[in-house]
């Protein structure tokens, strides 16, 4: 696997759970005075989400890769990708992935965020 498929697997995975999780963060504005405006917020946020998901699936399918399941455990989360017909295992630490989601909540709010080019 190039670092590039790589990359993009790994934003195809951050993509999916930011979506997830502001899906289930969204529950939680019932209580909050602006509810109507943060949900608005979500909303369009999470439609950006779908489309640049959307984008990205649509790379990998052109380079022949598929993240085919993930596996939770209580300290880390295993994905397993088809590339051409050959199979990987990825795995990322729970935290990890909490940490680089929260970049992504970041990115979507315009404050100052890390990529993972930025690990080099």
């Amino acid at each position: 696997m190039d670092n590039d498929s790589a990359e993009l697997i790994h934003r195809y995975i951050i993509l999916e759970l930011t979506m997830r999780t502001l899906e289930r963060e969204k529950k939680f504005t019932s209580d909050l005075k602006m509810q109507r405006v943060f949900n608005q917020w979500f909303e369009v946020k999470i439609d950006e989400l779908f489309t640049e998901l959307k984008s990205v699936r649509a790379e990998m399918l052109k380079r022949g890769i598929k993240v085919q399941s993930e596996n939770v455990t209580d300290n880390a989360t295993e994905y397993l990708i088809i590339e051409r017909g050959t199979t990987f295992k990825r795995q990322y630490f729970n935290v990890a992935l909490r940490n680089w989601c929260e970049e992504e909540v970041k990115r979507l709010l315009g404050l100052e965020y890390r990529q993972p080019s930025d690990r080099k």
